[in-house]
């Protein structure tokens, strides 16, 4: 019988989806994991979330743990993001935004000579956020339905990394990432007419699980093809293994029932290919390629809904200050970036795409430490087929910091 009502009300959603109003958020957040987030470090958001390839004493680069293999000293970075979301469809529009904790990550050079560079990080990896409200004459019951439906949470991850370079131009790097977190949606639905009643449905799903990141960087392409041209030219691979999420269903009812279920739900296969150039050790360019293999998901809890496989391509570039640079506006960075992302979302069988534009800078405040701010403007869907088209605004402000740890001196 719980089962029964369990597809009714999800097919019902389904249904009505293209018909509602939205009061806030993005309703594509509602499916998958909600939006899957690719954050890097404060430097790496500038530039659209390119830096597979990037290996550098001045940030934690969390999308490949072999780039912290240049770090030298104890580096700490922690970020601040607001979001916010214009959203469109073929009743309406509006307006939502919420900020929160971005990233927090440590990491700590043990062997400058062999690049063993050890890292904790904490990490937002996915968000569900959306509001939604509808009102529209149902014919069963001769009645106005109004219907409200509201998603929040999304999945973290902590990582323990560890770098180390064999050689002075091959970086690998390692990382032990478990997922945790919990989603939940809200659903609520009321006729004017006395003779129907209202009934609410909620849905918590827990998460948890462990995936492993390895990563490898090479920068010794020049003398691989004999071409000097090329000796600031680095080439980045990465690889997250696919893995099964314990997923713990709790559903409440309007009459106060509650069940539980148990299962797994699948998180796939990320493969992550990059490229980096320094130029005139002063301009860098930086472009990735990501796949994530999520068409062939069989979720066990997950909406009824397709997923497709995801593509992501971004260029990046950045603007470094000259060494010894004597005024504080010369030592500034200044960042760029584009991005365009084939989600994995796939709503009536339209596959729902994103574009996204970045810029940013890195001010000093201290030796080696810098206050990183990024500004990304992205669109994403599209009205057509009773669809929804978002325009999203992202602000990180972000804290780069290090300290002379775990380094030894010479006693005199």
């Amino acid at each position: 019988m719980n089962y029964f009502r369990i597809k009714v009300t999800l097919t019902i959603f389904t249904v009505l989806f293209p018909l509602i109003v939205h009061a806030g958020g993005s309703s594509y957040s509602r499916y998958g994991f909600g939006d899957i987030l690719r954050y890097g470090d404060s430097q790496i958001y500038a530039m659209g979330g390119t830096g597979i390839a990037l290996v550098d004493d001045g940030s934690i680069n969390l999308l490949n743990p072999a780039g912290m293999s240049r770090i030298s000293f104890t580096r700490f970075s922690a970020g601040f993001e607001y979001d916010g979301f214009s959203s469109k469809d073929s009743s309406g529009s509006s307006f939502y935004s919420t900020g929160g904790l971005q990233g927090l990550a440590f990491a700590f050079p043990i062997s400058q000579e062999n690049g063993i560079v050890m890292s904790i990080e904490a990490t937002p990896y996915s968000k569900v956020n959306y509001a939604i409200s509808s009102s529209n004459f149902d014919t069963l019951s001769g009645s106005v339905q109004h219907q409200t439906f509201y998603g929040s949470g999304g999945l973290s991850y902590l990582g323990l990394g560890l770098s180390g370079s064999p050689l002075n131009t091959l970086h690998l790097g390692a990382r032990l990432n478990y997922m945790y977190g919990s989603t939940r949606q809200y659903q609520t639905s009321s006729f004017d007419s006395s003779y129907y009643t209202s009934t609410t449905f909620d849905r918590t799903i827990y998460y948890s699980g462990f995936t492993f990141t390895l990563g490898a960087i090479y920068e010794g392409i020049d003398q691989l093809l004999g071409l000097p041209s090329l000796h600031n030219l680095s080439l980045g691979l990465t690889l997250t293994t696919a893995s099964s999420l314990d997923a713990n269903i709790e559903r409440i009812y309007s009459e106060g029932d509650t069940t539980n279920q148990n299962g797994t739900d699948d998180i796939p296969l990320s493969a992550g290919f990059g490229l980096s150039y320094l130029y005139q050790n002063r301009y860098r360019f930086l472009g990735d390629f990501v796949f994530e293999n999520w068409g062939n998901l069989k979720p066990f809890a997950l909406d009824p809904v397709s997923l497709r496989n995801s593509y992501r391509t971004s260029i990046g570039f950045e603007a470094i200050p000259e060494k010894g640079a004597d005024t504080y506006w010369k030592r500034i960075f200044y960042r760029a970036g584009f991005a365009y992302n084939s989600t994995y979302y796939q709503i009536n069988g339209v596959g729902i795409n994103e574009v996204l534009m970045s810029g940013g800078v890195g001010l000093p405040m201290g030796p080696e430490s810098w206050i990183n701010i990024g500004l990304q403007v992205g669109l994403r869907g599209t009205t057509d087929n009773n669809l929804q088209k978002d325009i999203i605004v992202r602000l990180s402000v972000a804290v780069s910091a290090s300290e002379l740890w775990f380094l030894k001196f010479d006693e005199e």
